[in-house]
């Protein structure tokens, strides 16, 4: 006995439906995946990366919780997704600047009376602690060829009247030896003595280096000094310039001559 076999018509759906399924499968995909970085519509978005979703946009921070340390270092906050240390802020001496130092979270002056100073420091002029002997010259050798030293300031024996003095520098250096600091003490006494308002610091370098290394080096130089002097003469302007190596004061090439061109020089108006 035969069997016939019945076909059955199966319909397709239409071209319609297709492209209906295809977008439909689509959105799916991209809902899964989220929006591309840096964009975002939660933290999830940024959980990758480390970060918080911020105005839909994936930011280091949302809250001063979210960064770094926060919860030791009073100082950090959290600003426009990014985290900052707070301006004038401070947890210990080595976020302030020179001469101050860190109180109840606020960089302020090192010292308000001798008191507050140590190693044989006293409060200086512009409220840092400094050498009590920065004030002037402690004998003859702290001040230049053919001058005294007396009563802390370098006299010219001729003339009776005080002297300003070069501030010598070691090899490639610009920061302030014991002896430089003494020799502008000992010019600010002078200064003082003089009535003098205003002061020109000379940079200067010996000869090797390339010229511009050593115009760089002679600017650092003469800054140094100008810091050091605001401290003893706070009153007194002082601008700098730096002349590198292009007024040495000899020629010889020995380190006796390169001692003395690597130098810093006061120039105070006629």
């Amino acid at each position: 006995m035969s069997q016939s076999l019945e076909l059955v018509p199966v319909r397709l759906p239409a071209a319609r439906t297709w492209s209906t399924l295809a977008a439909a499968a689509a959105l799916a995909l991209l809902a899964a995946c989220g929006p591309s970085y840096p964009n975002c519509e939660n933290d999830g978005h940024c959980k990758q990366k480390g970060e918080y979703c911020l105005d839909r946009k994936c930011v280091a921070c949302r809250t001063t919780s979210h960064c770094p340390n926060a919860a030791t270092d009073k100082c950090v906050e959290c600003v426009a997704g990014g985290c900052v240390r707070r301006e004038g802020c401070c947890s210990n001496n080595l976020d302030c600047p020179g001469g101050k130092k860190c109180n109840s979270g606020a960089c302020v002056a090192e010292c308000a009376s001798n008191a507050d100073c140590v190693d044989g420091k006293i409060c200086g002029p512009a409220g840092s602690c400094v050498r009590a002997d920065a004030s002037g010259c402690k004998a003859d050798g702290d001040c230049g060829t053919g001058l005294q030293c007396k009563d802390g300031r370098c006299i010219n024996p001729q003339t009776g009247s005080c002297e300003l003095i070069n501030v010598n520098f070691e090899f490639n250096e610009a920061t302030l030896s014991r002896e430089a600091q003494d020799a502008i003490g000992a010019n600010a006494k002078c200064m003082a003595e003089q009535t003098t308002k205003s002061v020109t610091i000379e940079g200067h370098c010996d000869e090797r280096g390339t010229d511009a290394y050593n115009l760089e080096l002679g600017n650092r130089r003469a800054k140094s000094v100008q810091n050091y002097l605001g401290q003893v003469a706070r009153k007194l302007k002082a601008r700098t310039v730096s002349f590198g190596k292009t007024k040495p004061l000899c020629t010889d090439a020995d380190e006796g001559c390169w001692t003395r061109n690597r130098r810093a020089e006061f120039k105070t108006a006629k």
